[in-house]
């Protein structure tokens, strides 16, 4: 498998309300293969969550580098970065964050309505989307008429509607009971499997994090372990 992901250097400092700083991200260096699932476990506040950011480019590093098919994605402006996060990267997070206006249907479409596609091009595709998930018959619900495990379902396929790269996922089945956490992980697992998405996972579930091919530890800050998963 080739290269997808090289970080190199990554530190994360936060000012404090005191004049002093934070580190939270202590150097870490990271090479992610096309089709791989790593997943990144440890403590809470280790700096799990901020290295997904900076990777998704919600955030900016202190210092270091993050590059994607070699090419620095820090290095373009603001309008570059949107495009980024908006097409090369699909974000699934603990809280679904679904619109709750709009139907399952539409908030798959979102993505793609943002990027420019048509509207008809984009309603073909988040169908097809919900079918995968399984979701077919809700796709004219709202939110609030759908249970836990389906919103987070319709967040999976929103994630992928423009075909990212990388799909992060920041504790994605963290508000889920076991049976849909269990129902989630098998989706992401397929996911990675049948269409050879490349997906990096922040967990404290430690069944989710035996499915990935790869588990990181993070400890203050730092990458202390990194193994190829048995399974």
């Amino acid at each position: 498998m080739q290269p997808i992901l090289f970080t190199s250097g990554l530190t994360r400092n936060y000012e404090t309300g005191t004049g002093g700083s934070l580190k939270v991200l202590k150097g870490i260096d990271l090479v992610v293969r096309r089709g791989e699932v790593v997943a990144i476990i440890g403590p809470s506040g280790v700096g799990k969550s901020t290295l997904l950011h900076i990777i998704g480019a919600l955030d900016r590093p202190t210092a270091g580098t993050v590059e994607i098919d070699g090419q620095a994605i820090f290095e373009g402006d603001e309008h570059q970065l949107a495009r980024y996060r908006n097409t090369e990267v699909g974000f699934i997070f603990q809280f679904h964050h679904l619109l709750q206006e709009f139907t399952a249907l539409e908030n798959v479409m979102m993505p793609a309505l943002i990027a420019g596609v048509k509207r008809s091009e984009a309603r073909k595709r988040a169908a097809s989307l919900l079918r995968a998930v399984k979701l077919e018959s809700r796709a004219g619900h709202r939110p609030g008429e759908l249970s836990g495990g389906e919103q987070q379902r319709v967040a999976v396929a929103r994630a992928l509607m423009n075909e990212p790269k990388l799909l992060l996922a920041d504790e994605p089945s963290g508000n889920l009971d076991r049976a849909s956490a269990e129902e989630l992980h098998r989706l992401l697992w397929n996911l990675s499997r049948k269409a050879g998405q490349t997906i990096i996972v922040v967990t404290h579930n430690m069944r989710l994090a035996q499915l990935a091919d790869r588990i990181i530890r993070l400890e203050d800050g730092k990458i202390v372990e990194d193994k190829q998963n048995e399974k």
